[in-house]
């Protein structure tokens, strides 16, 4: 199951937005947004050069794999077929570092060339629409039939799990425990200053994306939504959500260092090495990777089946050309990712670089 923890934490990044919407939905930025960012502060490190040093077997079978994985490395795709304006996939990352939010030139001329934006999700560009969602769905988010997760913890784990709600989301026990695992669990699973932004409400990459398109006037179209999002999460077996919330609670401030190290990661374009990475995060430190069936499951529930469903709509826009596909990074590399779905759909895959 320690397998399963880091992609679990990373998937449910987005999510975080509904449910701190739904459960928390006070904060209100009051100064400017670069005075807010400047203010927050990470602390982690990036855990590769210590891998590298104490477990060098380890890290070379990592760089091995992601070096056969296919479109393992890269951002920027352009994206063609004959007879259409070109198209462009860009792997985005759903946080509001502000590393994250300045576009390399190639990207930005992708970006500028395009007329139509493609998001996961378009709700994300309305923040009032985004909590009414919150508050329609909670079925998905919440127990609506009287249970709380205090009913499916052992009191070691609740005592554990009630403290962190209140000391990162400043939610008492009695409103946490109505949340379901995986809903939590995303909340949780993310280090202090990202929730910092995230009560800020400063944009993660995909909304900025969003509110530059806008101001080009480009048309913007989801490839999903956040009900479909939200359902996905929610299909996860529930064994499995609390599991994954009891060990993000364990990790403790090892979470800032796994998103410094993603993001260091996702500036240089390793995409493929963040799945090798995410797939042997234990909550003591790397482990060899073991394909669990629960893994599994939820790489096909999660990851998989939304990236054919995703390719399925994204083909609207390629047919017509001109289309950026903004999505986040991890659904670009593999065998079963969103480019390789393309390339055996006939068309051309090229990565762009600077």
């Amino acid at each position: 199951m320690m397998k399963l923890l880091g992609r679990i934490v990373l998937t449910t990044c987005l999510f975080v937005s509904v449910t701190h919407a739904g459960y928390a939905a006070t904060a209100t930025a009051e100064t400017s947004a670069s005075n807010q960012q400047s203010a927050i502060q990470c602390t982690g490190v990036n855990i590769i050069p210590a891998m590298q040093r104490d477990q060098p077997d380890l890290a070379e079978k990592m760089r091995q794999e992601a070096a056969a994985t296919p479109y393992g490395e890269g951002l920027i795709w352009k994206i063609e077929k004959d007879g259409v304006p070109t198209s462009y996939m860009f792997g985005t990352i759903h946080l509001a570092d502000p590393r994250l939010l300045s576009l390399k030139p190639a990207a930005r001329k992708a970006f500028d060339d395009s007329t139509t934006l493609a998001l996961e999700i378009t709700e994300i560009l309305d923040p009032k629409k985004l909590a009414g969602i919150a508050f329609s769905a909670l079925q998905y988010t919440s127990y609506t039939d009287g249970s709380t997760l205090a009913d499916k913890l052992s009191e070691e784990d609740a005592t554990k799990i009630g403290a962190a709600a209140r000391e990162k989301l400043g939610l008492p026990w009695s409103l946490a425990s109505k949340m379901k695992p995986w809903a939590l669990m995303g909340a949780l699973g993310l280090p202090a200053c990202e929730m910092e932004r995230k009560k800020a409400q400063l944009p993660v990459v995909d909304a900025y994306l969003g509110q530059l398109a806008q101001s080009q006037n480009k048309q913007i179209v989801p490839l999903e939504t956040m009900i479909s999002q939200l359902q996905a999460m929610d299909s996860l077996p529930e064994d499995v959500s609390i599991q994954g919330l009891v060990q993000s609670v364990s990790l403790g401030t090892r979470l800032d260092d796994l998103f410094e190290t993603m993001i260091q990661l996702y500036l240089e374009e390793k995409t493929a090495l963040v799945w090798s990475m995410m797939r042997r995060v234990g909550v003591d430190g790397f482990v060899e990777k073991q394909d669990s069936a629960e893994y599994v499951a939820f790489q096909r529930e999660i990851v998989d089946r939304r990236n054919i469903t995703m390719v399925e709509e994204a083909e609207k826009y390629l047919q017509q050309g001109g289309a950026f596909i903004a999505v986040g990074a991890l659904h670009l590399p593999g065998e079963a990712g969103m480019l390789n779905i393309l390339a055996q759909k006939g068309y051309s895959i090229s990565r762009i670089t600077d």
